[in-house]
């Protein structure tokens, strides 16, 4: 869902994502209490697997966003952020999730998934019986990714119409997508706290 800040930034999360998340810290920290509080050999190097997982889950389910802004979108993900200032995107796509197409290369957006068979159902319902409304996309390209009572819909819709606006009063120049650069940013930091947690869970499931 997303929220608005003052400058206009437009902000997504998974809402199903961070509960994800959440439960996952929920058992690695009960797991974690059980090791410290009942055991005192070698099994205490579980709480390397336990530390792990909670890395994970922060990086891969709670970390992820979307900005839509006047500069562009920021998607950021598990192991990098992209920049797509306006002028670089040449197309929207929600088949798995909000996808963001340049000339020669797209990212997808972890914050923005499409939704499952059980969840288009729900979406489809909603928008039906008139809860929602529609997308604007042509009815003969529409995916259920589109729908807009969805994660991947909501943000999808919001991409296309500042993307419209900027086209359409004349702010955005045309024929410069592949000239224009799309800045990607690598999370080092994240990446090696990953591999190195994932050698000690290894090595930890190996000892204990």
């Amino acid at each position: 869902m997303p929220y608005a800040s003052a400058d206009e930034r437009e902000v997504f999360v998974s809402r199903f994502n961070r509960v994800i998340a959440v439960l996952i810290w929920a058992a690695t920290a009960a797991i974690a209490v059980g090791l410290l509080v009942s055991v005192h050999d070698l099994r205490l190097l579980y709480l390397v697997p336990c530390a792990f997982f909670a890395l994970v889950a922060w990086s891969a389910l709670w970390r992820p966003l979307l900005i839509v802004s006047s500069e562009g979108v920021t998607v950021r993900n598990v192991l990098r952020t992209i920049l797509i200032p306006w002028a670089a995107l040449i197309h929207v796509d929600t088949k798995y999730a909000l996808t963001l197409y340049t000339p020669g290369h797209k990212f997808s957006a972890w914050s923005a998934p499409a939704p499952g068979t059980a969840r288009t159902l729900r979406a489809t319902r909603n928008e039906t019986r008139g809860r929602v409304g529609k997308p604007s996309v042509a009815d003969s390209v529409r995916r259920p990714g589109d729908l807009l009572s969805t994660e991947s819909g909501q943000a999808a819709e919001v991409v296309r119409r500042r993307w419209s606006e900027l086209r359409d009063s004349g702010r955005l120049d045309a024929g410069v997508a592949d000239e224009t650069p799309v800045t990607v940013h690598w999370h080092w930091a994240e990446l090696a706290g990953m591999v190195l947690l994932a050698a000690g869970t290894v090595a930890a499931l190996l000892l204990a």
